[in-house]
């Protein structure tokens, strides 16, 4: 029997896309690619190059998103578009009946973010399809309690981050801060979690380092939160996490894109994040075909706590009205 078939949109690797790879790794645990977007005769061309280099053969390219759904029988769509387009996807989607893995953030750069993803969240779930948002850092944690055998049995008391995205200001708050907020949501998952008491460094839209600190409350506990983001476009970024005081450093080795958890001398391999998150998409996409849906309350409760740090970014004060 044959695998579940994907459709891609954002098929390029333009900038920080990860379409070739989702593509590739799809094909690697079992999925077929048959068709993706683009946005352009041109663009479809490139695209095809792209993911051929990946090994992704055959894949069908489109310019109009209603002739691909019309003419290809897909059982779920992968977005890996700006977040910006998000959306109108996820309503074409919504609308055909398909499941969805989408980059995160889910949705952004619109009003009332977290309650278009509530309502988003409810309408796929009503309609017995599965929602998934691409968040990949939780995939890390079994290498970090193989690190520090016995942490995950501790109670979780203090959390602390940093990363190194590519964009600026407010931007920096959509492409980085859906990695620690998904990873605080796996460590000490409740439907009741709260970001409380926001802090943020700095509101200058220019920002190329920001500092964020909160609290994660839930009915277990407060775990105090610090999130730092240090703007770069050098490769490889620098990325690391901090759980109750207990450090470690993601390496990667650009030469054959291999991944390491580093705690001082101890060094693990680690198994490629994305290539986790997609096997488990495809887990959660095998039960929903059977009518299995996994609890949908982890994304509109990942976007209230990304709306409340974007806001108390957007109120703070810019250095030069500080003064």
């Amino acid at each position: 029997m044959s695998g579940p078939r994907v459709g891609l949109i954002g098929a390029r690797r333009v900038r920080q896309g990860l379409g070739p790879f989702v593509a590739r790794f799809l094909s690697e645990l079992g999925a077929e690619v048959p068709a993706f977007l683009g946005t352009s005769a041109r663009s479809i061309q490139a695209a095809s190059a792209d993911l051929e280099r990946h090994g992704v053969t055959g894949a069908r390219g489109y310019t109009n998103l209603s002739d691909m759904l019309a003419r290809e029988d897909l059982d779920a769509l992968a977005i890996l578009s700006p977040a910006e387009t998000h959306e109108a996807y996820l309503e074409a989607a919504r609308n055909a009946g398909l499941h969805v893995l989408c980059e995160k953030p889910l949705i952004w750069g619109a009003a009332n973010l977290a309650q278009r993803t509530q309502n988003i969240a409810e309408d796929f779930s009503a309609r017995g399809l599965l929602l998934a948002e691409n968040c990949q850092w939780p995939e890390v944690l079994p290498t970090f309690h193989e690190l520090y055998p016995g942490s995950v049995d501790e109670p979780l008391e203090s959390f602390a981050m940093y990363l190194s995205p590519a964009s600026l200001g407010a931007q920096m708050i959509g492409d980085a801060l859906p990695h620690p907020l998904s990873l605080l949501q796996a460590l000490d998952p409740s439907t009741h979690a709260e970001l409380m008491d926001p802090r943020v460094s700095s509101g200058d839209p220019a920002a190329e380092e920001l500092a964020l600190e909160f609290l994660y409350r839930t009915p277990r506990a407060d775990v105090e939160v610090k999130i730092e983001l240090i703007r770069s476009e050098s490769l490889p970024r620098r990325a690391g996490l901090t759980i109750n005081g207990r450090t470690a450093e993601r390496r990667i080795r650009l030469e054959d894109y291999s991944l390491s958890l580093v705690a001082g001398t101890r060094e693990l391999p680690l198994e490629d994040p994305l290539l986790c998150r997609l096997r488990r998409f495809l887990a959660d996409l095998d039960l929903a075909r059977h009518g299995r849906l996994p609890p949908p309350f982890p994304i509109p409760q990942r976007a209230r706590m990304l709306e409340r740090l974007l806001e108390t970014f957007q109120s703070s004060e810019t250095p030069e009205t500080s003064h």
